[in-house]
């Protein structure tokens, strides 16, 4: 008896090799089996990509969500006549910003503790010195009074209230680089105006 070759095309069969990009279009078609096989294709290798990139496996496994939620949400992006192999490239490509943005957000956070270490130590001098202390501290409070407002939330809520940056982002209703900015911006101008 002589084998006819499978027609088939479900990405569920193992016999039948379907390109990435041909998933994608059933995925947009609402075919979710399409979006299991992609899943299941590029999820392991990207997570090995994100932990070798980050050297932390939860911190890996949350970029590979947002990775996986970003595709999901831009899969309307995507150019799928771009050829075989374009998906896994967009798709690693958004993996890298997730990695470049987190270091981003990283370096910011490292420069606003550092410069308002910076301030805290030219403002806050040792107590024995008594009154320069006081006056410094007033020093300090003014120029901070004269942030513009978001820049002033930020700080208070952080060095007053304690707060994380990302509690600080939620509380503001905006994106962790932007609170982040908000605080790089805010000390480089309290640094100006303590230094006049």
């Amino acid at each position: 008896m002589i084998e006819l070759p499978r027609t088939t095309t479900s990405p569920l069969d193992p016999e039948v090799t379907v390109s990435d990009e041909t998933l994608v279009g059933r995925l947009r078609s609402g075919e979710t089996a399409a979006g299991d096989e992609l899943v299941r294709r590029h999820c392991p290798a990207m997570l090995r990509y994100l932990q070798r990139l980050t050297g932390n496996a939860g911190l890996a496994e949350e970029l590979h969500q947002q990775t996986w939620l970003s595709v999901l949400d831009h899969l309307d992006r995507f150019d799928d006549a771009s050829g075989p192999g374009s998906f896994k490239a967009w798709m690693y490509r958004i993996a890298t910003n997730k990695v470049n943005d987190l270091w981003r957000s990283r370096g910011r956070q490292k420069k606003a503790t550092d410069g308002l270490r910076l301030v805290t130590d030219q403002t806050f001098p040792d107590a024995s010195t008594g009154p320069q202390a006081a006056e410094a501290q007033k020093n300090l409070h003014r120029a901070i009074a004269e942030l513009p407002e978001s820049q002033r939330q930020v700080v208070c809520m952080r060095y007053y209230s304690n707060m994380k940056f990302v509690e600080i982002a939620a509380a503001m209703g905006c994106p962790l680089n932007t609170a982040l900015g908000r605080m790089h911006k805010a000390l480089l101008k309290l640094r100006k105006l303590l230094d006049e």
